[in-house]
């Protein structure tokens, strides 16, 4: 059993539901229109409830945070990159992290041993092909775990 209840709309809206029901010539049963726009609604407002996606910049297979930071060193010192709003910038570009490597020692190199990452929030800094090897690693055992639920079991 249902509980109806009843709900006041204004009378312009109700006037242009009408009009719109004259002008489509078409039977609208109000009561379906009210439960669907509420539905709508509550659906709407949980979306906007959600915290937003995390930005960041992905890298092949390795996802940076915002406010990542990268290093390169160069026999001039220390060059630096930072992840902000989905980009990688160094010297206010965007660029990747070969054309960082390259831009920071006036040739190009492997960005996976050359670039150390020091994510959001650590202290330390760590090789990017380490990240690299991690997020393949993880995939791996994943993928294994996955192929694990649904391979039926062997007599």
């Amino acid at each position: 059993m249902s509980t109806q209840v009843t709900v006041e709309v204004s009378s312009a809206t109700l006037r242009a539901l009408l009009n719109y029901q004259a002008e489509q010539d078409c039977e609208v049963d109000i009561r379906e229109v009210v439960d669907e726009a509420v539905r709508d609604w509550l659906q709407r407002q949980a979306e906007a409830a959600r915290p937003p996606a995390p930005g960041g910049y992905t890298w092949k297979t390795i996802f940076l945070p915002d406010g990542t930071r990268l290093r390169v060193k160069s026999r001039h010192g220390f060059h630096y990159a930072e992840v902000v709003c989905g980009e990688l910038i160094a010297d206010s570009l965007s660029i990747s992290p070969n054309q960082f490597v390259t831009a920071s020692l006036g040739n190009a190199g492997n960005a996976w041993r050359l670039v150390y990452v020091q994510l959001p929030g650590d202290s330390d800094w760590t090789q990017a092909q380490r990240l690299r090897y991690a997020a393949a690693a993880h995939a791996l055992r994943t993928a294994k775990r996955k192929t694990e639920r649904t391979m039926p079991p062997v007599p």
